[in-house]
């Protein structure tokens, strides 16, 4: 389905194997994965996408974020297009070029994508709603928590999320998952 990226330094094999090694640490499908990388920054390891309204609304005037580099904190990084603030409320130090490093990148967005399955079955978000679990953590994923489902029960973003399982079920059809002896 994908070809490999020319900014990419790691091969296609490579790849595969870190999203075998840290979706079997997270508990998700390699191909899972694979999909969300696809769909946020077309398995593209030098993705970058400021967010200027992000930077305005959110982190000018929180002491935290005030005097850092709008380009750097407000921006989505790499293959998972990983946002700063985000990558530093999972426990990351680096700096946003450190977010290019494709370890650090599918590490930090396979545990933010845990975190809100576990945090949407514990709290049952789900219940009384025809999303499951790791449906509403893509939302959240793409879309912030806030209100994420609504108080109704729907989510904001439900296209992108479709998007995400589309684009994982075409990747079942075509490729497979880890062997026994990837780590």
């Amino acid at each position: 389905m994908s070809k490999r990226h020319p900014n990419n330094t790691l091969t296609d094999e490579e790849l595969d194997k870190l999203f075998c090694s840290i979706g079997k640490k997270y508990n998700l499908k390699k191909l899972f994965l694979k999909a969300v990388c696809l769909v946020e920054s077309d398995l593209n390891e030098l993705a970058y996408r400021f967010e200027p309204k992000f930077w305005e609304r959110y982190l000018k005037d929180n002491p935290e974020w005030k005097d850092k580099n709008p380009k750097e904190v407000s921006a989505s990084y790499s293959l998972c297009q990983l946002m700063f603030t985000t990558a530093w409320g999972l426990g990351f130090r680096g700096t946003g070029e450190d977010l290019y490093n494709p370890v650090y990148n599918i590490e930090l967005g396979a545990k933010f994508i845990r975190q809100h399955v576990d945090k949407c079955k514990r709290e049952r978000y789900h219940f009384n709603t025809p999303f499951n679990p790791l449906s509403m953590a893509m939302a959240r994923y793409n879309g912030g928590s806030y209100k994420n489902p609504d108080e109704d029960g729907w989510m904001r973003n439900e296209e992108y999320v479709r998007k995400i399982f589309k684009t994982y079920r075409e990747l079942i059809r075509t490729e497979k998952e880890c062997d026994e002896g990837d780590k």
